[in-house]
């Protein structure tokens, strides 16, 4: 029971601590392998701060996420890279889909019918440095992006690198920090899947040493318990 209640507070520190902190990205996919209309991952709410990560190279160039719009709702988005050398050229862009928007020219891939497109691009911009302390990764981010939906209905976000050059990329739209105890106990999985996608070793950051922390705090309550016990 001790070691049950140790490792339950420091689960709702955990909670306090990625409530209270810059790190919002709530992972939506890492590495989640061809995307396309039918496939897309689905945002349950836009306001909420999720990320994707991609790697885009033959057969998964493109990552598509899908949302529900409201008309006049913001849409707020960033795109970014992992901090590595090989990829430091490497702009992805991103195209907004839905009703009520211009018609789409110029894009590499078809759109569901009735719908039109915005194109965000990262050319010529030069990224900002971001550490993100605790996954402990380190990326390239671009300006922020924003929109205001014109409709109802159905929305599409298409990542890619319109070169066409292999690369990874992430998008992250939203801006509210929401984290509920299922993203946290799915967090060791996160911070793995995460340092590897930034190519670093798996395990690390504050909260991947805040869990092992955790872990061996459970460990030691439930030997005392267990010695006293006996």
């Amino acid at each position: 029971m001790k070691g049950g209640l140790t490792g339950f507070g420091a689960l709702c520190a955990l909670a306090a601590l990625a409530g209270g902190t810059a790190w919002a990205h709530n992972p939506v996919v890492i590495n989640g392998g061809p995307t396309d209309a039918e496939t897309a991952h689905f945002i349950k709410d836009i306001s909420v701060s999720r990320v994707a990560y991609h790697h885009a190279k033959p057969v998964q160039e493109l990552l598509w996420l899908t949302f529900d719009g409201k008309a006049g709702q913001t849409l707020d988005f960033q795109m970014g890279l992992p901090k590595l050398d090989r990829y430091a050229g490497v702009r992805p862009a991103t195209a907004l889909l839905g009703p009520g928007l211009p018609a789409a020219t110029g894009l590499p891939f078809a759109i569901p019918a009735g719908m039109g497109a915005l194109l965000f691009t990262s050319d010529g911009q030069t990224p900002t440095v971001f550490n993100e302390e605790f996954t402990g990764t380190v990326d390239w981010q671009f300006e922020g992006e924003q929109v205001r939906l014109p409709q109802d209905g159905t929305y599409y976000l298409v990542s890619y690198i319109p070169s066409g050059e292999e690369g990874k990329f992430w998008i992250a739209p939203g801006v509210t920090e929401a984290f509920g105890l299922w993203d946290l106990i799915r967090m060791p999985v996160i911070i793995v899947q995460a340092r590897l996608f930034h190519e670093v070793f798996p395990w690390g950051g504050i909260l991947g040493w805040a869990y092992l922390g955790m872990f061996l705090a459970a460990v030691a309550g439930i030997s005392i318990t267990g010695a006293v016990l006996l």
